[in-house]
């Protein structure tokens, strides 16, 4: 098996991946011919995602042609209902976590600290109960992986991302002791994580953002960028591709953020 079609035919299971980021890298799962399976906690944006999916252009082909990709309903929160959802997918040989209610930016004097736990519950709880799960339970064959997805605010300090960044690198330091624990004599699971700079996707929206508003942070990101332009869903679905294939890969941080560390 070569390089191209390394993923063609493994299960992979996307868990927020009916938007976002997280759409974005069940895209490219699809494309390369891998069996997709989307988790998101509403079964409106379940369906709406399936539907697009399977129109997505399979560019690798296998001996046994994937699956039509599909959709399960379930919550991070609820940890019983999420283990059970994860126990009937398997064996799998990826999972992916991008799950996020949305970005918690602001002044940290101004913020809602309860707000805050409650956004802290899906993407660092959610990605703690999932790293239980995944320890506890026969879920992921031998040589598979599981990404997670932090953020830049982890790596740098900002005005206004306190909160965001403490979130994102408990993330990372999180993939880190998860490497070790997902990895024993009799089986081997990998963990890393995506760590994204800026992004258009839909979390902008969920901010309150106007359009105008959006693309006036986009244009002066862009031109703070050694790349010229910010990533769409599109580009940072190429480290998702990564951290699956890449067999040597354990325990690391992958950033994907248009240069902008060398800012």
């Amino acid at each position: 098996m070569g390089y191209t079609d390394k993923l063609a035919g493994k299960k992979i299971v996307v868990i927020g991946g009916s938007s976002g980021i997280g759409y974005g890298a069940a895209e490219a799962f699809v494309a390369v011919g891998a069996h997709v399976t989307i988790v998101s906690s509403s079964q409106e944006h379940v369906d709406d995602a399936v539907k697009r999916l399977q129109s997505v252009k399979v560019e690798v082909q296998s001996a046994t042609p994937p699956s039509a990709p599909a959709g399960v309903v379930a919550n991070a929160r609820d940890e019983a209902g999420f283990a059970a959802a994860l126990q009937k997918l398997a064996p799998v040989d990826h999972v992916v976590f991008s799950a996020v209610d949305k970005i918690i930016r602001g002044p940290l004097a101004d913020a809602d600290l309860d707000d805050a736990k409650h956004l802290f519950g899906v993407k660092f709880w959610g990605s703690i109960v999932l790293g239980k799960i995944l320890v506890k339970h026969d879920i992921v064959r031998d040589g598979g992986s599981l990404t997670l997805t932090s953020g830049a605010a982890a790596l740098r300090a900002s005005p206004g991302a306190v909160l965001g960044g403490a979130l994102n690198a408990g993330v990372i330091n999180l993939t880190q002791g998860l490497a070790v624990e997902l990895s024993s004599a009799n089986k081997r699971v990998r963990v890393n994580t995506v760590v994204p700079g800026l992004v258009k996707t839909e979390l902008w929206d969920k901010l309150g953002h106007s359009k105008d508003q959006q693309k006036e942070t986009f244009d002066k990101g862009a031109a703070k960028l050694s790349v010229g332009f910010v990533a769409t869903p599109e580009h940072i679905a190429e480290a998702y591709l990564y951290t699956a294939r890449a067999d040597y890969a354990n325990g690391t941080t992958i950033v994907i953020d248009g240069g902008g560390s060398n800012v």
